[in-house]
């Protein structure tokens, strides 16, 4: 299935998990506890939400989708939504009582404790790079878009971000959209090249470099000439930050041309 293509079943596959499961029931506890018969007497005054409630769920709605407007898995869309949901939760259990807040926190913590969100463990469409042939790669082809990790083995965020990157290559990787890697602790060089920080305290680690026509077009995260801002690695921000969607939507537009004027020019011979 192409990407942004209307939601079927192979994205609702990935939702059919205990963390996915657990998650939209987590964030939607407040609001079942609320209409359940005699639960809700209990608990809490009415069994109705109030105005202030109804307020804050329409501002809720209008976060989530500016912050999904560039979202092409479905599956990271009900992340966050489950996100914002669970902190609108907090809210409206604290309005009610101190123990009611703390509770439903402790449960969101034994939710990520203990039914974490599953690591990608599928294919990939990656090339490694070694050394120079990575300079080399970039310049032979213009046309061809790159997105390149500079990692090291020994750094952790580059290991948690290993299986994200992954599994964008995979969902994402055109013949002008390629996707690679180089470790830089074994090509000290390089590194100093392109200005990666490999040092032990360093926060450039892992970097990742969006190349179009041969030239560095972005990078995250971003260094500055005081400090390098903090960029979170997971897949949601990846795309977004770098437009992913669309410079997919650009490169398949342009191989659907290019293969148009081969076609035409086939059979004008």
């Amino acid at each position: 299935m192409g990407i942004g293509e209307v939601l079927n079943l192979k994205e609702l596959k990935p939702l059919l998990n205990a963390h996915y499961i657990s998650d939209i029931l987590l964030a939607s506890l407040y609001f079942i506890l609320k209409h359940i018969p005699g639960v809700c007497n209990v608990l809490f005054y009415s069994c109705k939400l109030e105005l202030r409630e109804y307020e804050w769920l329409t501002l809720l709605a209008c976060v989530v989708v500016l912050k999904n407007r560039r979202t092409g898995n479905f599956a990271e869309y009900m992340s966050t939504a489950c996100l914002f949901t669970k902190t609108l939760s907090v809210v409206c259990f604290f309005n009610y009582s101190v123990s009611y807040g703390l509770l439903f926190i402790l449960l969101c913590l034994a939710h990520v404790m203990f039914l974490p969100k599953p690591v990608y463990k599928g294919p990939e469409a990656m090339v490694y790079f070694r050394g120079p042939n990575l300079c080399d790669e970039i310049k032979r082809d213009k046309s061809i878009t790159w997105m390149i990790t500079f990692y090291t083995s020994w750094s952790p965020k580059c290991v948690s971000f290993a299986p994200v990157f992954s599994e964008l290559s995979n969902e994402y990787k055109l013949d002008n959209l390629q996707f690679g890697k180089i470790d830089v602790s074994r090509y000290p060089d390089i590194a100093e090249k392109y200005g990666v920080n490999t040092g032990a305290l360093s926060r450039q680690l892992p970097t990742v470099i969006l190349f179009q026509n041969g030239e560095e077009a972005d990078r995250r995260p971003t260094p500055t000439k005081v400090m390098t801002i903090k960029f979170d690695f997971n897949k949601e921000n990846v795309i977004k930050e770098f437009n992913l969607n669309d410079i997919y939507y650009q490169c398949k537009k342009s191989l659907s041309s290019k293969k148009k004027k081969d076609e035409e020019s086939k059979k004008e011979q």
